[in-house]
């Protein structure tokens, strides 16, 4: 079984061909892969994500004679790489639309369903060349995961050293480019490096040749890449905006701080896999019978995705898994934090998570605990901002050695908040 990145619409007219697909990939024994419900995204995720498939397939269907830029961008990724893609397009979109380098196959939308014996044949075609197992990637050695910044010299230092404070509460090694790195090309283990880092962040600028070398090795490579611009660095024409740099202020840490924060946590989430047939057949019924707006919204994903992968109804905004195995990691903390907030007095929380943090950071050990580290600084900022929820939300991210310490050192209200995201 090959997990397979799948990228397709949601909106009305869309469905029923997503529907169709994803039931013939389960055929051949391709698991589509999913983006789970999401206020916000990033191409980092996207990139993680691809990393961890064995291919991509895309449905592009004609929206008012135009196209999906999401779908053509996740596209473009695989094609960046040399990710082995298929791309079911109709017949009504225009050939311009379609790279010229993937291989491709056309449906109708009046007899798409008559042409299953020619589909399913393309998707035989990716499976064959994909083989019966995927090689792994060549590395020469397994090395804490990284965390690669580049453009860092046009930031202050008090935003690189909180950059630096908060990958190292979550596990990762920062490294900052060397400053005798001016002349390309650069040697092949600086090559090395940049292809078996885990994440980067690119501070983008004009102004730096190898800044600009280095970046494009990072994309070639697929490297997940956090980017930034100091200013209004330009936006890509077609490219959604989401996919392209966040603005730093350079003036306000904790604005900056929160922003580099959200993104690396928009790009540690995980995807969702459709691993049985039972659950393609669900996924693909569920799709073809939904009637949603002419754009979709958040809410109608939220619902289809989980009620399928989790096997309970999900409520967008309230409550992401109910049922007798549902913990807060499936949830999004809106509702909780409303049945909540009148026992948690969110500066006594704050001045906890202070202590618990202090505490943590003397007996920490393994990258587990710093990563455990990272999620009670985060809920510590939310807290101290007056936001529940999102201090409920990264508190999921803990775990028993942080619930074991709030307990041992008498923090109450750390610990049953703990206790409530941690689903116990």
């Amino acid at each position: 079984m090959h997990p397979i990145y799948f990228s397709h619409g949601y909106r009305e007219r869309e469905a029923p061909f997503a529907a169709f697909f994803s039931s013939l990939m389960s055929k051949v024994g391709f698991i589509p892969s999913l983006d789970p419900p999401s206020n916000d995204v990033n191409s980092a995720k996207l990139e993680r994500h691809l990393n961890y498939t064995n291919g991509l397939v895309a449905v592009l269907s004609n929206r008012d004679g135009g196209h999906s830029p999401h779908i053509l961008y996740e596209i473009s990724m695989a094609l960046r790489c040399n990710k082995p893609a298929l791309v079911f397009a109709e017949d009504s979109i225009h050939d311009s639309y379609i790279p010229k380098r993937v291989l491709y196959k056309r449906f109708s939308e009046k007899s798409y369903f008559r042409e299953t014996t020619d589909h399913l044949y393309a998707l035989e075609q990716l499976s064959a060349f994909i083989g019966k197992q995927q090689l792994p990637r060549y590395k020469g050695e397994e090395r804490q995961r990284t965390c690669m910044l580049i453009g860092g010299e046009q930031m202050r230092g008090e935003v690189i050293d909180g950059i630096r404070f908060f990958l190292k509460g979550k596990g990762y090694e920062v490294k900052l480019r060397a400053k005798n790195e001016k002349v390309l090309p650069l040697p092949g283990d600086y090559h090395s490096d940049i292809c078996h880092t885990h994440l980067a962040i690119a501070v983008l600028s004009s102004k730096s040749t190898v800044n600009s070398y280095i970046l494009g090795a990072l994309q070639s490579s697929l490297v997940p890449t956090v980017t930034l611009s100091i200013g209004d660095y330009p936006l890509i024409k077609n490219v959604p905006e989401e996919y392209q740099r966040r603005i730093l202020s350079n003036s306000n840490f904790d604005k900056d701080i929160d922003t580099i924060r959200r993104q690396i946590e928009l790009f540690e989430e995980d995807f969702l896999e459709i691993d049985s047939f039972k659950k393609a057949e669900k996924y693909a019924d569920k799709l073809a019978t939904a009637v949603s707006p002419g754009h979709y919204t958040h809410e109608f994903r939220s619902n289809l995705i989980m009620e399928v992968i989790m096997g309970d109804k999900f409520e967008a905004g309230q409550v992401g898994a109910q049922g007798p195995n549902a913990h807060a990691h499936d949830m999004t903390f809106n509702q909780i934090w409303q049945q909540n907030k009148e026992k948690v007095d969110l500066s006594t929380l704050n001045r906890e998570l202070e202590k618990l943090r202090n505490t943590l950071q003397t007996s920490a050990e393994t990258a587990e605990h710093y990563s455990e580290i990272g999620a009670i600084a985060t809920a510590e900022i939310e807290a101290n901002k007056g936001n529940g929820a999102n201090a409920l939300h990264a508190l999921s991210k803990a775990g028993k050695w942080s619930l074991g310490v709030a307990e041992k050192i008498g923090v109450g209200v750390a610990t049953a908040a703990l206790k409530t995201a941690l689903g116990i």
